[in-house]
């Protein structure tokens, strides 16, 4: 019984790892990658080669781990540089969360209602695939 669930556990930790989900061309792989945080910073020549797409464990990742994940896509996909950014819209929903209790009290059934709403402040970081012209 034990062989069964050392895999499966094991696969419900890697699934849940961070990872950047990539779109674009493929180039020949790099092994240096330059870090940007906008596209006016980069002084040189250039053509958009992909874009990165987090999934939902890698959207609450620390920001230096999404660099490490971001420059070792890069290398794989043969991009010369990423631009990482941030982005942070406010207010663009609510959340509304209802909690009912019923309890029988002498003859009567006393319901108590207990609700909460929050403003939704959704956030992440967009990742740029770059490579140099010449």
């Amino acid at each position: 019984m034990r062989k069964i669930y050392i895999p499966l556990l094991s696969l419900l930790l890697f699934s849940c790892a961070a990872k950047i989900h990539y779109v674009g061309q493929i180039s020949i792989s790099t092994k240096n990658v330059d870090v940007y945080i906008n596209e006016s910073s980069i002084k040189r020549n250039y053509d958009l080669l992909g874009q990165g797409y987090l999934n939902v464990w890698a959207a609450h990742s620390k920001p230096d781990k999404i660099q490490k994940l971001a420059e070792e896509t890069a290398m794989k996909k043969g991009a010369d540089a990423v631009i990482i950014t941030d982005y942070f819209s406010t207010r663009t929903g609510q959340s509304i969360s209802s909690t009912y209790k019923s309890d029988s009290l002498g003859k009567g059934i006393i319901t108590t209602e207990n609700t909460t709403i929050s403003p939704l402040y959704p956030g992440g970081f967009r990742v740029i695939f770059v490579k140099y012209s010449n």
